[in-house]
């Protein structure tokens, strides 16, 4: 706006130096008329001659003539210099504006495209268009360059990115300026975001879907934990709808009437803190809400535009519980008939490869030792499904109390090296000799450490390291095992701690195992008020951690209903 005041200042002075000019050079034509008549005098005639007046007529009708040109001239011109510059600023208000050369160099960007973007006018002119365009969009860029030397200009949706990397959703309108002869010099480039647009439009049609699925969604701000969708199974299961589930918060929903009203916004984001730091995709917990079981999913989305928001799946597990309860006991029954023959069986098998009745040829001593060791084989699988029969069913004993982690890891180091040592890995600890506590069982947490390491050995590629990190937090001991091997299957990582799941790889179905042994894991770190869980890359390694409570927390022996659940 400054400038087109400075443009009308300037013309206004042109236009009263011209009328001082004009006023000057009138007079000045009198006097020469008045010489070339030879009179010396101008006021001493008494009357002036008719050449004399008639040319002095003229001068002044001109005079006017000029005077009136130049007025309404002027005034035009005033009028069109406003119209534009309130077309201006209504273009820099509205639009994101640059210029650029023939060679696609930036030459001007007004004051809205150079905030959205976060650059600053000296950031970019001399530099090349590209500098703000994401790679992906080389090509649309090439095809906009071809356009604008035809002469042409070109209108589309375009993906621009700020400074810092963000996304911009712009529809834009590239303007070619052509010399006399028909050749490009630069290009002028109007552009309108529609960053906000775009996120609405695919929300909304994500949301037209979610909104008829049967399981519950709920979606809630990262920052204030208030509601900001729920799907109709949402809202039939609450009983709130669009005009007040807004103004509730995920406590209202999951912690009803002060139930576990220990859960406050700082265990909430201590809970979600793997999601926070991008440690894991999804995070999946069993509740007890109206005296149903549920499995609760909870993702963090991170659009391009927006804020960051939380999704929770909600989905009513009676059904399957019912169902896991039957099919347990089914097995526990048959896992308790096999035992005493099979130990029967293994028993009579070891006897005789001991040559208690005599020796053998070598292709009937080769055929007792494989029956011998699938007769361990089987030994093992029903000892495991005793285990987890008993951990569900609460008659497996927990003695709590302070470990020292590091000694216990180096205990599990140690008995788990000449196990390694088959499969050429080495076993590296990391941060063992804090000697730091945990309120929990030593042998179960023995019994997982076990477990964890030998799967890691299993799925090592031969000559790698297994590492093994130890660390103290604000209210946990944090155990991690990580291995650089195959790394589980993305179909496999969803169902990796449920009973009988082996990743579906012919690798590592080569390596055995009953399926059981991390579905066991889960249960024991979890009956001691632990969680567990882990991350994994095809083709680049696993790591499995998990965290027990310390010494100093005020924690009970008893597991928690929603852990009760898990374990059934």
């Amino acid at each position: 706006m400054d400038n087109a005041k400075q443009i009308w200042m300037n013309k206004d002075s042109r236009y009263l130096l011209t009328l001082v000019v004009i006023s000057f050079v009138s007079p000045a034509a009198i006097l020469f008329i008045y010489k070339i008549l030879a009179v010396t005098e101008i006021f001493a005639l008494p009357v002036l001659p008719p050449i004399t007046t008639l040319l002095t007529l003229v001068l002044t009708v001109v005079y006017l003539g000029c005077f009136w040109s130049f007025h309404n001239y002027f005034k035009v011109v005033h009028k069109e210099e406003r119209d534009t510059a309130h077309q201006t600023e209504a273009l820099n208000q509205h639009s994101m504006v640059t210029k650029t050369d023939l060679n696609s160099d930036i030459t001007y960007a007004n004051e809205k495209f150079l905030f959205i973007m976060g650059y600053k006018l000296n950031d970019l002119v001399g530099k090349t268009s590209s500098t703000y365009w994401p790679d992906q969009e080389e090509a649309l860029l090439h095809e906009i360059r071809v356009t604008l030397r035809m002469g042409k200009k070109w209108s589309g949706n375009v993906q621009l990115e700020t400074k810092d990397g963000k996304p911009v959703h712009t529809h834009s309108t590239y303007v070619p300026q052509m010399n006399k002869k028909g050749e490009l010099i630069g290009s002028i480039a109007i552009r309108t975001d529609i960053s906000d647009t775009k996120v609405a439009t695919g929300d909304k049609n994500t949301r037209r879907s979610l909104h008829i699925l049967r399981d519950e969604i709920y979606m809630f701000e990262a920052g204030t934990l208030c509601y900001t969708y729920l799907n109709q199974a949402a809202m039939k299961a609450t009983g709130w709808n669009e005009s007040n589930y807004p103004q509730k918060t995920v406590f209202d929903r999951f912690m009803p009437n002060g139930e576990n009203s220990a859960m406050n916004v700082k265990t909430f984001y201590e809970c979600v803190r793997p999601l926070v730091n991008s440690e894991v995709e999804e995070i999946t917990q069993e509740l007890i809400m109206g005296g149903k079981p549920y499995e609760v999913k909870i993702q963090l989305v991170r659009p391009d535009v927006g804020k960051p928001y939380f999704m929770t799946i909600v989905r009513d597990i009676s059904e399957r519980h019912a169902f896991d309860k039957t099919k347990d006991e089914f097995i526990s029954t048959v896992s308790h008939e096999l035992r005493t023959p099979l130990t029967s069986i293994k028993g009579a098998l070891g006897l005789v490869l001991s040559g208690a009745f005599g020796e053998f040829n070598e292709g009937a001593t080769k055929m007792l030792n494989i029956a011998h060791r699938n007769s361990d084989r089987l030994s093992l699988l029903i000892n495991d499904i005793l285990d987890l029969e008993k951990t569900a069913a609460g008659r497996m004993e927990f003695n709590l109390e302070p470990i020292d982690m590091a000694e216990l890891i180096n205990d599990s180091i140690q008995e788990n090296a000449p196990y390694c040592k088959q499969y050429d890995v080495s076993m590296v600890g990391i941060g063992l000799n804090e000697g730091v506590l945990a309120y929990c069982d030593r042998d179960r947490v023995f019994q997982v450490m076990n477990n964890l390491l030998s799967n890691a050995a299993k799925f090592s590629n031969k000559g790698a390291e297994i590492l093994i990190d130890l660390e103290e937090r604000d209210s946990t001991i944090y155990i991690s095992v990580e291995d650089f091997g195959m790394g589980i299957p993305q179909g496999a990582q969803a169902t990796i701690f449920e009973r009988f799941t082996q990743a579906d790889s012919s690798d590592r179905r080569e390596k055995g195992g009953t399926g059981l042994g991390l579905s066991i894991v889960k249960l024991l770190v979890e009956k001691q008020n632990g969680t567990i869980d882990f991350v994994s890359k095809p083709g680049e390694g696993t790591k499995f951690f998990f965290e027990l409570p310390k010494t100093d927390n005020d924690v009970s022996g008893e597991v928690s209903d929603s852990l009760q659940i898990a374990a059934e």
